[in-house]
C-alpha cells in the first residue's frame, strides 16, 4: 500500500552507501520512522528532500514491518536556518525534543505545525531565540500531555497569593506559605504575575496566538530559564543538541 503524508525530517542515519533511515513528524502519522535509498553523489531536488530540516511531501510504500521512502517533493529547507550555527543548533534542539516526547497520530498534526511555524520565525528572526524556544518547549509538552498547573497553590488552592513560585519537576505553582514546608531540595522557581500570564497564554491559547505577547528583556530571561527548567526536569533526559546550543550563548 502506497500512501502520501507531509513531514519534516527530524533525523537520519546511513545504513549503507545508498540506505538511510530517516526519522519524521509527520501531519497524520506522528512519529515514524522511514528508510529511504539515496546515493551520496546523487544531487538534487529527491536528495534534498530526505535530510535533516527538510519539510517535504513524501510518498511512502508501507510493507509488514516498516515505511519505505518511494518519492519525495521538497518544499521547504529552511536554508537561513544552515547559515547560522547558532539558529541551526537551536533547531537541532527542537528536532531532538520531538523524538523525545513521541507525538502519535492524535497529537503529530499539531507537533508538525507548531515545529514549523518556531522554525520558520527562528529562520526570519521574528523574535528572539530565547522566546521562540521557551514557547516551544511549554506548547510542545502541552501537546503531549504535560501542560503545568497554573490554576493556583498545589497545597492549599490560593491563586491569588502575593507570591507564588513554580515547583518545574511538579509542574505546579505553590504560595509563600506552603513553600516553608516543602524540603528544602525542592527546586522553586518565583512565578511573577508576568510570568504566570506567560504560561498560561502558551498553554490556553488557540495555535495561532501563542506567539502573540511581549515581554520585558527580564521576564524573557525568567521565561526562557522556567520553560527549560520544565521541559528538562519534568520529562527527565539529556540533550545534547540543547547542550551546545547553550554553549555558544
Amino acid at each position: 500500500m502506497t500512501i502520501k503524508t507531509r513531514g519534516i525530517v527530524l533525523a537520519q542515519t546511513a545504513l549503507s552507501s545508498q540506505d538511510k533511515k530517516l526519522t519524521l513528524l509527520t501531519s497524520d502519522l506522528g512519529l515514524i520512522d522511514v528508510f529511504a535509498k539515496v546515493s551520496r553523489g546523487k544531487k538534487g531536488r529527491a536528495a534534498a528532500a530526505t535530510e535533516v530540516l527538510a519539510y517535504s511531501e513524501f510518498c511512502l510504500f508501507k510493507g509488514k514491518t516498516r515505511y519505505i521512502v518511494d518519492g519525495a517533493d521538497l518544499e521547504n529547507n529552511f536554508y537561513g536556518l544552515r547559515e547560522d550555527l547558532q539558529s541551526l543548533s537551536l533547531a537541532a534542539y527542537f528536532c531532538e525534543l520531538c523524538r523525545f516526547v513521541l507525538p502519535s497520530e492524535d497529537n503529530g498534526g499539531e507537533c508538525l505545525r507548531l515545529l514549523l511555524n518556531t522554525l520558520y520565525l527562528l529562520e526570519q528572526k521574528k523574535r528572539s531565540p530565547a522566546f521562540l524556544k521557551a514557547v516551544f518547549e511549554l506548547r510542545l509538552l502541552t501537546l503531549c500531555g504535560f501542560a503545568p498547573d497554573m490554576d493556583g497553590c498545589s497545597v492549599c488552592g490560593c491563586g491569588e497569593a502575593e507570591q507564588l513560585y513554580f515547583l518545574p519537576g511538579e509542574g505546579q505553582l505553590v504560595c509563600g506559605r506552603c513553600r516553608s514546608v516543602l524540603p528544602e531540595e525542592t527546586v522553586c522557581l518565583p512565578m511573577a504575575p508576568a510570568l504566570r500570564k506567560a504560561f498560561c497564554h502558551v498553554i490556553q491559547s488557540e495555535e495561532r496566538a501563542i506567539y502573540s505577547f511581549r515581554l520585558s528583556p527580564e521576564g524573557e530571561t525568567a521565561f526562557a530559564h522556567a520553560a527549560e527548567t520544565f521541559a528538562v526536569f519534568h520529562i527527565g533526559g539529556q540533550f545534547k543538541s540543547l547542550e551546545f546550543y547553550k554553549s555558544m550563548l
